[in-house]
């Protein structure tokens, strides 16, 4: 069964908590807007797909969060590793998708207000900064298999 060897010193485990608590953030922020919230969303609350999508994201950000602290801690062992570095690279290139994707799209569309000016300028940042944590996360650890 492959272990989980981390490269380096101890500074090493800094980007896992730093992506678990990225994702652990998030997930507060989606059930602020599950539950009614509207700050960043222009004063509406949301509804229809977009409220399914949100509701969706919940357990998938837990999913993340899991994930990135499970790379440094013991009971992290228990998991295929394999399954988890799919999982920790998976959220890392979706989140810089997601977050490159939308600054690209408000810059060809700069000078168009979309209505939700708060969540526009804080959302693909956000996005790029979890894409950069999760990919830290998975770099900094090397599965090798154990003697």
């Amino acid at each position: 069964m492959p272990t989980l060897v981390s490269r380096g010193s101890s500074s090493a485990v800094w980007p896992a908590y730093a992506a678990g608590s990225w994702a652990s953030l998030f997930i507060l922020h989606h059930m602020y807007w599950a539950f009614g919230g509207t700050i960043g969303l222009a004063g509406r609350s949301m509804t229809g797909t977009l409220l399914l999508v949100n509701l969706l994201a919940i357990p998938l950000l837990l999913v993340a969060t899991g994930a990135a602290f499970a790379t440094i801690q013991s009971w992290g062992k228990m998991l295929p590793p394999q399954a988890l570095s799919v999982t920790v690279w998976g959220v890392s290139v979706v989140s810089s998708v997601r977050g490159i994707g939308g600054l690209v799209q408000r810059f060809l569309l700069s000078g168009h207000s979309d209505g939700h000016t708060l969540l526009s300028t804080i959302a693909d940042p956000w996005f790029v900064l979890g894409g950069i944590l999760f990919g830290l996360t998975a770099s900094a650890f090397t599965w090798q298999p154990s003697n």
